[in-house]
């Protein structure tokens, strides 16, 4: 009589976060490229040293020293299990150009040095600090630790859909993690859970739904203050920047979708949605 098999009842093993925010969020290659072409339009030169602030599992840091051996970054951020994972998952894919990336665990607020050609600051990270003296100290701080003619590279969102609850998702496809590891495809869900006019703070989850049917709700949460275009020039002339620029993300109106590149605006109508950079210029 044959032996009946028992079901394999093992849970499959939880899917990386990391991986998924990477594959979801993350677009290195384009943000540098673009960042790398601003930076030459005002120094006329290649940037060499970068900081990259708020920086997780430091993958731009971890691209901007692959790019070139006179290259150098740091990156720096205050939660130590991500700075582990970087150390962990990344840095053994760069080789050598490994030794020219410093992870710091510190508070962005209290690295003045090295000074470097340009300090990177993406994803709204900056927008952990809710007050004006909070974010006009942390732009002091970046302005004493770069070099002459250094840029602070912010980005920030805003818009008519953007001030209120919402949800937003799209599927990401397969792709390799740092290591060569597959990453399944997968639906990213960006929830907007709530939004205070008076103060403009919110809170913010990120959600991923794998094709399985796993789910990992709240893989992210984000505590903000949604600073406004005009608030973070404010501060940045306070902090002593000599000026700052606004790079509005460009839309193609006959496919009905954005661009990989950005324009200097200083006027420009308000849409449903928009991402810009805000350069500031030491």
């Amino acid at each position: 009589m044959p032996t009946r098999r028992r079901p394999d009842r093992r849970a499959k093993p939880r899917p990386d976060r990391h991986l998924l925010y990477t594959a979801a969020v993350q677009h290195v290659e384009h943000d540098l490229d673009a960042l790398e072409r601003i930076y030459r339009r005002h120094n006329g030169r290649a940037a060499l040293l970068l900081r990259e602030d708020f920086c997780g599992t430091a993958a731009a840091a971890c691209e901007w020293v692959r790019r070139g051996p006179r290259r150098r970054a740091w990156g720096v951020d205050l939660h130590r299990p991500t700075l582990a994972w970087a150390r962990r998952r990344r840095l053994p894919s760069l080789g050598e150009a490994a030794r020219r990336l410093t992870l710091v665990h510190a508070d962005v607020r209290d690295v003045a040095r090295p000074r470097v050609d340009m300090v990177k600051a993406l994803n709204f990270s900056y927008w952990v600090f809710k007050s004006r003296e909070e974010l006009a100290g942390y732009f002091r701080a970046v302005r004493r630790s770069l070099a002459r003619g250094g840029l602070l590279c912010l980005d920030a969102y805003g818009g008519t859909d953007t001030c209120q609850a919402t949800v937003e998702s799209r599927r990401v496809r397969a792709s390799r993690g740092p290591g060569g590891e597959r990453v399944p495809p997968f639906r990213y869900v960006w929830e907007q859970r709530d939004f205070n006019p008076v103060d403009h703070h919110l809170r913010c989850w990120i959600h991923f739904d794998l094709d399985d049917g796993r789910k990992m709700n709240r893989a992210f949460t984000y505590d903000w203050r949604m600073w406004t275009l005009p608030e973070i020039r404010e501060l940045l002339d306070a902090a002593g920047f000599r000026e700052s620029i606004v790079y509005v993300q460009d839309w193609d109106d006959k496919a009905h979708r954005d661009l990989d590149t950005y324009s200097v605006r200083r006027r420009f109508e308000n849409q449903l949605s928009w991402l810009a950079f805000v350069i500031g210029v030491a």
